[in-house]
């Protein structure tokens, strides 16, 4: 039986596509947000909206239109978004919540890389007496990744 102190396990939207992500969550699907998500969906780490605005190159999806469709997706609660140690915020594809994250996220020091770590679990604080509203839930680690740990 699993302990009930931990969030359920991130569901990272496995052998799903870009418009059956949209449906499921009834958002218009439009040229521009099925290719968004399907950049989204090709990669295997958080990435900043210049990171995904510019895998759009061919389509015709300005950088505004961009960022208010990733804000769609992180408001509907399929996309998250974390803050990374340069204050830029990175997006990527999670059924977690939308406010806080069921797994932590590493941040290397040496090459700036992000990376979430979705077989861990962050553990829930509910016993946290009537005092405290949490309104959101986060957790990074940082240190040296594993390619650079390599590199030493």
């Amino acid at each position: 039986m699993p302990n009930p102190i931990f969030v359920k396990r991130c569901f990272l939207v496995p052998g799903k596509t870009a418009a059956s992500i949209l449906h499921e969550y009834n958002l218009k699907q439009t040229a521009g947000r099925i290719a968004l998500i399907d950049v989204l969906l090709a990669s295997d780490r958080p990435l900043s909206h210049k990171e995904i605005y510019n895998n759009l190159e061919g389509h015709f999806y300005d950088s505004v239109s961009v960022y208010r469709s990733l804000e769609t997706f992180v408001n509907a609660g399929f996309v998250h978004k974390i803050e990374d140690a340069n204050r830029t915020w990175l997006f990527a594809l999670c059924t977690c919540s939308k406010t806080s994250h069921c797994h932590p996220h590493f941040f290397c020091r040496i090459c700036g890389q992000s990376e979430c770590l979705k077989d861990y679990l962050i553990p829930r604080l509910d016993d946290l007496n009537n005092d405290y509203i949490v309104e959101e839930q986060r957790y990074y680690l940082k240190g040296i990744c594993s390619s650079c740990n390599e590199s030493l």
